[in-house]
């Protein structure tokens, strides 16, 4: 067995110690016994979510993107932990932002799949290639962003080097990159429109269905600059856009309302997402707060100030708290929360803006104001046309999605630079700056590297343009 795939195990195997991940339908490797009943099926899909949750990929590192913007700052009194992230000082040997925790959830759906034949055909058999073909799109999409242009970058984006696009099940294979951007893009477009044939209405939130695959569609085609298609895909999302109410309950794992796919989190999982952001010793210590700028964007009547912000002291100073992964009253450990991976106000922004590309202004700010008038108390529409009219919908994309590490790509797939103020990390705006403040437009970093491993145990695999030593 090649070096490169025992190494792929052995991160995948001390991710976690729960048994959903360690038995071995669940496992990356599998062999025809691994499958014998649909209760197989089942619990190697489970297996891949919790792929998805651990590692490096919505255990949090995910969410953990925004230190990469404008939106966040770090904490001196923090551990200063991924300030070489932070500081956009990564190169082919930091690992913290590795796909390796993605790809795991890709072989595992792929093993699923080539196993399919031993099961009769039906709706059981149906459904689950379903979800097996939306996890394999969504983990490639999520790869994508960030290791390779987004088409909508630049002219020549199309054209530039993608990333593998695995399909088999072949735990052997040393993948290349040769594919374009353009037809990784189709491949996971191709994958997704199967799904929506195949998978269940009705599967749940910690499920994929068929509203998580035509989000997760939208959101495709957005970053293809194909806006027709992404408000065609959204228009057939069912899932309503969370109530100002309900909204506070749904960071805190007591209101599911306006979520479409979450990767359930317990105290059996017991994945940390939260502790990215702070600890609690004394208080809550923070690892990184929302820079002064940014924080002041939240009105006093967007109940996301609430839900996401809390301003407390922690050793003698004031501080604006990110909250919105901190605690769930089903567990016992803070930080312990579901990830919610997809909500229905995201779908609602991403037909804002499309329909605004086109210039539909009329149903754009329809589409706007649905998530507004779910946010602040006493709202009423600005209105907006035009180029304001763009502006409110990227101002409530990045106020909706603080924090869930968004911002980073959407910087990247309008081809914007990351521009950071001066303010320091306390709750005024006073105290150290982050040392480095931009991130020019176009800048290689903002494609990660292929870590010096992945290189040397896999001949097949060329580094990403502007870390060749």
């Amino acid at each position: 067995m090649k070096k490169y795939i025992i190494l792929l195990l052995l991160v995948v195997t001390a991710i976690s110690c729960d048994d959903r991940l360690d038995t071995f339908p669940t496992s990356t490797v599998a062999t025809e016994e691994a499958f014998r009943n649909e209760g197989d099926f089942t619990n190697a899909m489970n297996g891949a979510y919790l792929a998805m949750l651990t590692g490096t990929y919505y255990d949090g590192s995910m969410q953990l993107r925004d230190i990469l913007t404008d939106n966040l700052i770090i904490s001196r009194e923090g551990r200063l932990s991924f300030k070489q992230a932070h500081d956009w000082l990564y190169d082919e040997n930091y690992s913290t932002f590795h796909s390796t925790s993605a790809y795991a959830a890709i072989r595992n759906v792929n093993t699923l799949i080539a196993n399919l034949d031993i099961i009769d055909d039906g709706d059981f058999k149906d459904n689950i290639l379903g979800e097996a073909l939306a996890v394999r799109a969504l983990a490639h999409f999520d790869i994508i962003k960030y290791y390779g242009e987004i088409p909508t970058q630049s002219s020549s984006s199309n054209s530039s080097l993608a990333m593998p696009y695995i399909t088999i099940a072949d735990i052997n294979d040393l993948p290349s990159r040769d594919l374009t951007i353009a037809e990784y893009y189709q491949k996971i477009v191709d994958d997704l429109t199967a799904a929506a044939d195949l998978i269940n209405t009705s599967n749940g939130v910690h499920q994929m269905g068929a509203d998580a695959v035509y989000g997760i569609l939208a959101n495709v085609y957005l970053h293809m600059g194909e806006m027709s298609s992404a408000v065609d895909a959204a228009n057939k999302v069912s899932t309503t856009v969370a109530s100002r109410d309900s909204f506070t309950g749904v960071w805190d794992d007591t209101d599911q309302s306006g979520v479409i796919f979450s990767l359930a989190n317990d105290d059996v999982s017991d994945v940390g997402i939260g502790v990215y952001y702070n600890q609690t010793t004394g208080g809550i210590k923070d690892e990184y707060v929302p820079s002064y700028d940014f924080y002041q964007l939240f009105q006093d009547t967007d109940i996301r100030k609430s839900a996401y912000i809390l301003t407390g002291d922690f050793e003698g100073n004031t501080f604006n708290h990110v909250i919105k992964w901190y605690s769930s009253p089903s567990t016992t450990s803070l930080g312990v929360v579901d990830a919610k991976v997809l909500r229905a106000a995201e779908v609602m922004l991403i037909k804002a803006e499309a329909l605004a590309e086109l210039g539909n202004d009329a149903e754009a700010l329809v589409a706007l104001d649905e998530v507004r008038s779910n946010r602040y108390s006493n709202f009423v529409s600005g209105g907006e046309i035009g180029d304001g009219l763009k502006a409110a919908i990227q101002l409530e994309r990045r106020l909706e999605l603080a924090f869930e590490g968004s911002r980073f790509t959407d910087l990247k797939r309008k081809g914007l630079p990351v521009v950071r103020s001066s303010f320091g990390q306390y709750a005024d705006g006073t105290g150290t700056a982050t040392d480095f403040l931009t991130l020019p437009a176009g800048d290689y970093r903002f494609n990660f590297p292929i870590h010096t491993n992945e290189l040397n145990l896999n001949p097949n695999m060329v580094q990403t343009t502007g870390y060749e030593n």
